[in-house]
């Protein structure tokens, strides 16, 4: 029988659905069971980061209760990674001064110590997709599937696509339709996995999960 493990990059599935007005109150076990069908499934892994408490503290309290109850559905392995801060380039509110910061030093170095043109850093995922990569080659490698599911529609994911399939698995792209096809998708084997609308209601949870 076909072996088949699924890898979802949890974030581009969440936005996914809040931009295709679907609830987000999945289901994961009866989603997972659509996706491999009368296949066998190996493994589900799931991939996110965490909140940062002391920033949302009500989100981040939701966010665990979602992790708990990931915890508890069967053959699914929870990966988070985190957040790490990144500065931003200064910008100059003079529109007669550069707005690069290589030009302020030379323009109008006073600028330099004005708070006003401090920007706020900013937070980026890290440790997801590298995560998501690396389980998928290993994997492969030992030869402990035949297709890989992969819920996302990041193109940066198309490396390991087309060296997962040479070493001889299928690779499925489940993703929200769109036209044209996701870089991603086009790299994929068919056919395709269309999460539309349709195919995500019978995944739902209750309204008051």
């Amino acid at each position: 029988m076909e072996r088949v493990m699924i890898f979802i990059d949890g974030s581009n599935f969440y936005h996914g659905l809040k931009e295709n007005n679907i609830r987000t109150n999945i289901n994961f076990q009866k989603f997972c069971d659509k996706l491999c069908g009368d296949r066998r499934l190996i493994q589900i892994h799931y991939y996110n980061v965490p909140l940062i408490q002391s920033v949302d503290p009500q989100n981040y309290q939701s966010q665990q209760r979602f992790f708990d109850m990931l915890r508890k559905t069967p053959y699914l392995a929870l990966h988070l990674g985190r957040f790490a801060k990144r500065s931003q380039e200064f910008r100059c509110p003079n529109p007669s001064c550069g707005e690069s910061l290589s030009e302020l030093i030379i323009k109008c170095p006073k600028c330099l110590t004005e708070k006003n043109i401090k920007l706020p850093p900013f937070c980026v995922e890290k440790g997801v997709d590298v995560n998501i990569a690396t389980d998928m080659l290993s994997n492969a490698f030992d030869n402990t599937y035949d297709t890989a599911i992969l819920v996302s529609e990041d193109g940066d994911f198309v490396p390991v696509v087309r060296e997962v399939k040479r070493l001889r698995k299928r690779v499925e792209n489940a993703y929200f339709p769109q036209f044209p096809p996701t870089f991603l998708s086009q790299n994929c084997d068919h056919p395709l996995i269309s999460l539309n609308k349709d195919y995500i209601k019978e995944c739902l949870l209750p309204k008051h999960f």
